[in-house]
């Protein structure tokens, strides 16, 4: 395993990065892999085309919030008074964001016009953090207000006696990875406001997730609804990842102990997704494209699974994704997005918000109390 000095001067490495080239007015603000077509084929062009400005910036509250996160990690780590103005910058301008009903707008053209669930989870989730450092009650009510949002407009779908939180405003299909996180938040405001009508629902969605976790341990990208035919592997071991972590950050709050038990069989489903370089394999049927943010995202959660004790092979499968993204990390602190794409292809743009999830990735091995204080404990 990379030590701490090594993992703390890669992120510190790649925070450089993300402030020289997408740090504006406080905000994360860069191009993104997109959906649909850009995400199949007009990317790549736009790689081997960089020297042309494309005016494809964005701003993810997404991103924000893992840049919140990730900042006062690094101030927790060392003690630089930089790290926690710009954390508190970047709360500031979430919370200009957020519009009077509570929600945030999506970026993207294509999904102007819905609400995404991600979306304003993470900005209350870097609205959260500021309050847990500052203790100032207007970044704790923004994320309340977002908490109100969700009850009364993005609203859940039933489901077999639980309950599966929507995807949008306009609900589709039942997406797992959007209850795993819509839980963690719910029990994260429990735990700050001390108030427990913020665990109505929560019972529910474990509920709901034990119930289309599959014999693997998968939990499947979506399940069929009235609205949307299911679709079992979507990204799998990246999903997972990040489910993973949620389930397990919950797991340390969660009162009923629900989340605990989906751990064991995920982490044995995530470990088969580690290559022999180290790297995340791409789904559960192909290695290739490699993609350094899945690999991240992939070490995190073997490294919670075996912080919390649920998997004997995890500590070791998580070195080595740690190792292959340290040997992968470019000169100037950034990561390529993808290789290998179609076989041949490769995106070796930055994009903010995969790169601020891998900041956080990056510090989570070595975070103190202090700073699991922001997301778990």
């Amino acid at each position: 395993m990379p030590d701490c000095d090594q993992l703390l001067q890669s992120a510190e490495r790649l925070h450089q990065h993300l402030k020289r080239a997408f740090l504006r007015r406080g905000l994360l603000e860069g191009p993104d892999a997109g959906v649909r077509f850009n995400l199949r084929a007009w990317r790549f062009l736009k790689s081997a085309l960089s020297a042309i400005p494309w005016h494809d910036d964005y701003i993810f509250m997404q991103t924000q919030g893992y840049w919140v996160l990730a900042n006062w990690m690094l101030y927790d780590a060392t003690e630089k008074e930089s790290y926690h103005k710009l954390a508190l910058q970047t709360a500031e301008a979430i919370l200009q964001l957020q519009t009077s009903e509570g929600y945030w707008r999506y970026p993207l053209p294509e999904r102007k016009h819905l609400i995404a669930t991600v979306e304003g989870n993470w900005g209350a989730t870097g609205l959260l953090a500021a309050y847990l450092r500052t203790k100032e009650r207007k970044f704790l009510e923004a994320a309340l207000r977002w908490h109100r949002f969700l009850i009364d407009r993005i609203g859940f779908q039933p489901h077999n006696g639980g309950e599966a939180i929507n995807y949008f405003d306009h609900p589709r299909g039942k997406v797992p990875n959007n209850s795993v996180e819509t839980a963690w938040l719910f029990l994260r405001l429990w735990k700050v406001a001390s108030d427990e009508k913020y665990l109505a629902h929560v019972a529910e969605m474990f509920q709901f997730l034990a119930d289309v976790q599959r014999p693997t341990g998968e939990l499947p990208y979506v399940v069929a609804s009235p609205l949307e035919r299911g679709r079992e592997h979507y990204l799998c071991f990246q999903y997972n990842a990040f489910q993973l972590m949620k389930l397990a950050w919950s797991a340390e709050i969660d009162p009923i102990g629900a989340a605990r038990k989906l751990l064991p069989a995920l982490a044995a489903f995530l470990e088969k997704g580690v290559t022999p370089s180290g790297a995340s394999a791409a789904d559960c049927f192909q290695a290739l494209p490699e993609v350094d943010y899945y690999t991240a995202a992939l070490g995190a959660a073997l490294h919670e699974a075996a912080r919390l004790g649920v998997s004997e092979k995890a500590e070791k499968l998580s070195e080595r994704c740690y190792a292959r993204m340290l040997a992968r990390q470019r000169p100037d602190g950034s990561f390529a997005y993808s290789e290998g794409d179609y076989g041949f292809l490769r995106d070796s743009r930055s994009y903010p918000r995969p790169e601020a999830m891998t900041l956080f990735h990056l510090l989570l091995p070595c975070a103190g109390r202090d700073s699991r204080s922001l997301f778990s404990i």
